[in-house]
């Protein structure tokens, strides 16, 4: 079974996995769990206490926590978790690292190099230390093998033919596997966590930018569009940012209006979203489209 942490405001256990061994192409990381609106900022209240420029937050499965996700370079992120405003911890995504994750009571969180995260409350490990199981699809296989006292090896299959391994020691706590949807975590024990995301959102994801209604000189207006996840995080979005690239607010599906920002959201389960902005002082709206989903796209995930 893997190990329980201390109670929350104890400590994130927490550690980045160095680049799993995979003979599979490995889709693009999706998130899982519901976004909530791009919380205003600027300047150096941007970046975070570990540096980065802000991205988005993301509610955690516990449905108290969150994690706020912060870009560092192309390919590097690090998501920070809160806990009624007092951070927890965080995880760093790199492209030596592509995954990282970390463990609060059973609650695993998981980071990939493109900023997407998912978290999920562990299913029951079969076991730990040397032994073998099935993952949460119930299709992919992973054996376990003792390499050392607190020291583990982790190798992936399905059908037969051998999908990757990772390893989890005193130094590196957790091996963060990902195929597909399909996202398993190895502990330094032993005990193997594993969690079915939604089906690559990433290959579903467009966007486009343009200009704001709002007075100030190089402001934009990203349009995100993409499924919107039966549970999870991050579906159509529409984010605010200055000429320097800083994200001032935002609104998607599960927050579709900032009244402050004079952003509105409109039809955001359709597939097919519009934007409804103008200047908070008063004037004429503007709608804009979001583009369309990629062909084969569903509106949902």
């Amino acid at each position: 079974m893997s190990k329980q942490l201390s109670p929350l405001r104890g400590g994130f256990r927490l550690a980045a996995t160095a680049a799993v061994t995979v003979l599979a192409v490995l889709a693009p990381a999706a998130g899982a769990l519901a976004a909530g609106a791009p919380h205003p900022a600027a300047g150096a209240a941007a970046r975070g206490q570990g540096g980065g420029q802000y991205v988005r937050s993301v509610d955690l499965s516990d449905g108290v926590s969150v994690a706020k996700v912060y870009k560092l370079g192309d390919h590097h992120y690090r998501a920070e978790g809160f806990a009624d405003g007092a951070s927890f911890g965080s995880i760093e995504a790199r492209p030596d690292r592509p995954y990282a994750a970390g463990n609060l009571n059973g609650m695993y969180t998981a980071l990939d190099n493109n900023g997407n995260v998912v978290s999920w409350i562990q299913r029951t490990s079969q076991g730990h230390g040397a032994h073998t199981e099935k993952l949460a699809d119930e299709e992919t296989v992973v054996k376990v093998r003792a390499l050392g006292d607190q020291h583990h090896q982790a190798e992936f299959s399905r059908g037969g033919r051998v999908l990757g391994t990772v390893e989890a020691d005193a130094d590196r706590p957790y091996g963060v596997f990902r195929t597909g949807s399909v996202w398993a975590v190895l502990d330094l024990d032993g005990g193997i966590a594993s969690y079915v995301g939604p089906a690559d959102i990433d290959a579903c994801t467009v966007t486009k930018t343009i200009a704001s209604v709002l007075p100030t000189e190089g402001m934009t207006v990203e349009l995100t569009n993409r499924p919107v996840p039966a549970s999870g995080p991050n579906g159509p979005q529409a984010v605010l940012k200055n000429k320097y690239g800083v994200v001032l607010g935002g609104v998607n599906y599960n927050h579709p209006e900032l009244a402050a920002l004079g952003l509105k959201m409109t039809d955001v389960l359709s597939g097919q979203p519009k934007l409804i902005d103008r200047r908070p002082t008063g004037g004429a709206a503007r709608t804009t489209s979001f583009p369309k989903l990629p062909k084969g796209c569903s509106k949902s995930a």
